[in-house]
């Protein structure tokens, strides 16, 4: 199992990596360049990239190396894959040691492939030169690290290639997070969670960032609280990371998923609050980024949920036009914002140190002779679920349910539940819980009306500094706001009064 941090870097950045201090200070070996030609093969329709693995034939001089690479997971750049190599005689693959390789990895699709041939043309080509020395650090830990500076091409297309692999050899790979840390705080760099393959395969089918959502998680029955809560923040941290090329493009279901990400890590943390505490530090740079994208997003929601449903008349259509046009510019003031967080090294820091966090499982107590997370999950979850129906029975009793901030309360707290249920759901599979489940994401889509409408009059007010002339029309905009708000409320008490008091199991 390979298990490497990978992180991108640019061209000043790849130079001064070689003589970085932070480096060079555990180094027990010169740094040693070479020239290798990367050359990918796959079946005509893909079979292998579809199954997640990628078959590599490495050329260094006279020697190749073919290497069959895929699964595991990419988490805050560490990348954990299953990779089966071996050297042979050409720079084409050598079949029977592919057929082997595949048996080994994927015997399924070895089985469904029997008397394929793969295509006779690499799928792409990285070309690189590769310059790698070995460190020791303090704790024992043995780490490869490869500075790769290059390109992968498809045809007439391509794409440049830099970035550093801190690969463990041997030890806890938990310590590459501290040891990224250290590189990006000397030199700026970018995680890297796509892999050279994950690019040319892209290259390949010219495929565009799109928005990706939450996996389900996955959780043993036999796990301690502690393991699962492990695995939901890497999943939370995954769905993040995932999206951030479309949030780099500007695509705008990608900034919400991404956002989704977010706020399903922060329920997971608030779910376990009094057993488990981030780092200060930490948990600000999670409300910085959660600040940033539902700024962005609240101006997402009012160009393409809120504005469009109005009721206008024909002489107000050109007001509305000039009124859109600087709700536009505003929305993608606050995107570039995003992006600009997103590409920043205070997010490089954020994700590295959260990384690190969840992989050295920061929330252990040793000072405790019992830790509470050492309980087992199948016992754990549905105190954990329960404790957050309690939190909605109770707001939804004890709040004014006349006032919208109450009723907003109520809201976050259903959709902490949710998110509860959802990280446990492969431990439950009873009905009475699932109609919860569906009962609470009604809820939230009917709370979320009445919330919406009084943020975009938030939004209304602070374009009146951008287009003072359509004052009238901003003024018709509020009161149709807040009299859809006021509409729904009575709806919205009765609902919540008939449906969120009721006690909930697991």
């Amino acid at each position: 199992m390979e298990c490497e941090i990978k992180l991108a870097v640019d061209a000043t950045s790849a130079a001064q990596l070689k003589k970085s201090a932070v480096l060079r200070e555990h180094a027990v070996s010169k740094p040693r360049d070479q020239e290798h030609v990367d050359r990918y093969f796959d079946t005509g329709a893909f079979d292998l990239w579809k199954h997640g693995f990628a078959l590599r034939v490495r050329s260094a001089g006279e020697r190749h190396v073919q290497t069959l690479k895929g699964g595991g997971s990419a988490v805050a750049g560490l990348h954990r894959r299953t990779e089966l190599e071996a050297e042979i005689q050409s720079e084409v693959p050598d079949h029977d040691l592919f057929d082997r390789q595949l048996r080994e990895a994927l015997p399924d699709l070895a089985h469904s492939l029997d008397g394929q041939q793969l295509a006779p043309e690499p799928v792409f080509v990285n070309r690189t030169k590769r310059t790698t020395w070995m460190l020791a650090l303090p704790d024992g830990t043995h780490v490869e690290c490869a500075l790769d500076v290059g390109e992968l091409q498809h045809g007439e297309r391509k794409t440049q290639v830099r970035e550093l692999e801190l690969e463990v050899k041997d030890g806890d790979p938990a310590c590459l997070y501290e040891l990224a840390q250290r590189v990006h705080e000397a030199t700026p760099v970018r995680i890297e969670n796509v892999s050279k393959a994950e690019r040319g395969y892209a290259l390949a089918i010219e495929d565009k960032a799109h928005a990706v959502k939450a996996t389900p998680v996955t959780v043993r029955r036999k796990a301690t609280l502690g393991e699962a809560l492990g695995g939901i923040l890497q999943n939370c941290l995954q769905q993040m990371q995932a999206n951030e090329r479309g949030v780099l493009a500007g695509d705008v279901e990608s900034l919400h998923q991404m956002r989704v990400g977010l706020r399903r890590l922060r329920a997971a943390q608030d779910m376990v609050d009094g057993l488990v505490a981030l780092p200060e530090p930490l948990a600000a740079d999670i409300d910085w980024l959660a600040g940033e994208l539902g700024d962005a997003r609240n101006w997402d929601v009012f160009l393409d949920a809120v504005l469009p449903g109005l009721p206008l008349t024909e002489a107000q259509k050109p007001s509305m036009a000039r009124v859109e046009v600087a709700a536009r510019e505003e929305a993608e003031r606050h995107r570039a914002r995003v992006r600009s967080a997103v590409g920043s090294p205070r997010y490089t820091t954020l994700m590295l140190a959260l990384g690190g966090w969840i992989a050295g499982k920061g929330w252990q107590n040793t000072a405790l002779p019992a830790d509470p997370l050492d309980q087992k999950i199948a016992k754990a979850a549905p105190k954990l679920v329960q404790h957050a129906a309690a939190r909605v029975r109770k707001r939804a009793r004890g709040y004014d349910l006349k006032r919208p901030e109450c009723l907003h309360k109520v809201r976050i707290a259903a959709k902490k539940e949710r998110y509860a249920r959802e990280f446990f759901a492969a431990l439950s599979h009873d009905r009475k819980a699932t109609r919860r489940h569906d009962l609470l994401s009604g809820m939230q889509d009917e709370l979320g009306e009445i919330n919406d409408a009084f943020v975009a009059r938030e939004l209304v007010a602070q374009l009146r500094d951008r287009v003072p002339q359509e004052a009238g029309l901003l003024g018709f905009i509020e009161g149709v706001l807040a009299a859809r708000a006021l509409d729904a409320m009575p709806r919205a008490r009765r609902h919540v009064k008939g449906r969120l008091r009721a006690k909930a199991g697991f």
